[in-house]
């Protein structure tokens, strides 16, 4: 391609092709350098990027050890004030020591001159102690001796006791036998046994029975009677009872509701004392027992022995 050309006879010189190859070269740069400024301006971000993020690190980093090195100056100041505490404490002490160690120092000294006091009165406490041990085995005999006469005197303030209650026990049994005598006087089948009332069992059950009869809810009924008087004459503080006792004769029962003539015996007891109580008499002063046919008043075997040994025993005693 020719730079030259010619206008009006002239010849000229063409540049345009020239510039524009300067032109693009100058533009390539451009865009090189353009670019490389991005390029570079990407990786500078990210170096900052980095930075801000490593720099956030170090600032929360430097937080917490602000805050532990807070803590520590407050653990610190509490430890120099226990410090200053105990150094007062340990001061304190020191004199403490020193003025115990001077009133140890003197109580040597006095010592020193003690020793010779105290061998002299150790030897006059044991002539003491010596005649103290003598004086408290005097003692100790006349204070047996006292303590077993006090034990005599309460064993016979007891059996005083004792003798006063059975007296007055006494005279009121007397006055139940005389009573109970008016009532039974000329009854067949009752008679009075040593200190005991004895009615024979036909006339209070059946035979083989612990239900009363009629006429043996009478009887209980009477007795009854004068119990109750009587128990209104006691006073509170007595102590006393109404024994009711059952007996049989030896034949063994053969079927029925009791198994053994002991049973039959305790049954009818309590049979009595329960309508003893009905009759309005306080149970705390009535006792029933069973004796079988272990206690027979006859040893024969005849009919009127064997009704003998089937009875129903009274008896007023102390409890």
């Amino acid at each position: 391609m020719s730079l030259f050309y010619k206008r009006g006879g002239q010849e000229e010189v063409d540049i345009w092709p020239g510039f524009v190859d300067a032109l693009s070269t100058v533009l390539l740069v451009f865009i090189f350098v353009l670019v490389g400024f991005i390029a570079s301006q990407i990786y500078l971000s990210r170096v900052i990027l980095d930075k801000d993020t490593t720099l956030s690190d170090l600032k929360t980093r430097f937080s917490s050890v602000c805050t532990l090195l807070n803590k520590e100056k407050d653990k610190n100041a509490e430890l120099v004030t226990k410090n200053d505490d105990l150094s007062k404490r340990i001061e304190d002490l020191n004199e403490a020591i020193e003025t115990l160690q001077a009133m140890f120092q003197k109580e040597v000294a006095l010592r020193k001159d003690e020793n010779a006091e105290k061998a002299t009165l150790l030897e006059k406490i044991e002539v003491v102690t010596n005649q103290l041990k003598d004086v408290m085995v005097a003692l100790d005999a006349a204070h047996k001796d006292a303590d077993e006469q006090k034990q005599a005197m309460d064993r016979i303030r007891r059996e005083n006791l004792k003798l006063n209650e059975l007296t007055k026990i006494n005279a009121y049994r007397s006055e139940f036998f005389d009573k109970m005598q008016v009532i039974v006087d000329g009854r067949e089948g009752i008679k009075i046994v040593g200190d005991r009332f004895v009615f024979q069992s036909e006339l209070f059950f059946d035979s083989a029975s612990d239900e009363l009869s009629p006429e043996g809810a009478r009887q209980v009924s009477e007795l009854a009677s004068v119990i109750k008087e009587l128990g209104e004459k006691i006073p509170k503080q007595i102590r006393w009872i109404l024994r009711v006792d059952g007996h049989t004769d030896n034949r063994p029962i053969t079927g029925g509701r009791f198994q053994s003539n002991w049973e039959l015996s305790a049954a009818r007891a309590i049979s009595v004392v329960k309508y003893l109580i009905k009759q309005g008499v306080e149970p705390q002063h009535l006792v029933a027992a069973g004796f079988g046919e272990n206690q027979p008043l006859a040893t024969g075997k005849t009919g009127d022995d064997l009704a003998k040994n089937r009875r129903i025993e009274f008896k007023l005693d102390e409890r």
